[in-house]
């Protein structure tokens, strides 16, 4: 990564928002977009409208820059099993059509959106984080096998 010289402009989805301690996917969004905020790239996050989940007061909304990133809050809907699928959709459809040289995906959930940026010919990158359990379908029992996916 050392003889890269091109600066990039990069965006960012899949993250509630942030800056946020919401959950594990925030806190590497926002350190891996600070880092290479360091190293000269342009980094955009799409957060997700609505309040945070330790209250109004911690909300972001009308935060546009943070740490050097540009912050972007996209269009939420605040339903239960909707707010991930829309704000992704949002983000996608707008990193579609803005000037981004890379889409970095977080999450499953989020990368079933990955198509939209694609179709406009953009290149996406898919961070899936956590743990998944995979079934082996072969065995009568089945067995649940733990693999890290980063």
């Amino acid at each position: 990564m050392g003889n890269i010289t091109k600066k990039l402009k990069i965006c960012m989805l899949g993250h509630k928002r942030i800056p946020s301690r919401e959950g594990g996917i925030e806190i590497v969004v926002e350190e891996l977009s600070t880092r290479m905020v360091k190293r000269g790239h342009q980094v955009t996050c799409f957060n997700r409208r609505g309040h945070h989940i330790s209250g109004k007061k911690f909300d972001s909304e009308n935060l546009k820059e943070y740490k050097g990133i540009r912050i972007r809050s996209v269009f939420t809907i605040n339903a239960k099993g909707l707010a991930a699928m829309s704000s992704s959709f949002f983000a996608a459809l707008e990193a579609a059509l803005g000037k981004y040289d890379v889409v970095h995906f977080h999450a499953e959930g989020p990368c079933a959106m990955i198509w939209l940026p694609k179709l406009f010919g953009k290149r996406c990158v898919a961070t899936i984080h956590g743990e998944c359990e995979i079934i082996w379908t072969t065995r009568k029992k089945p067995e649940f096998m733990r693999v890290c996916a980063a």
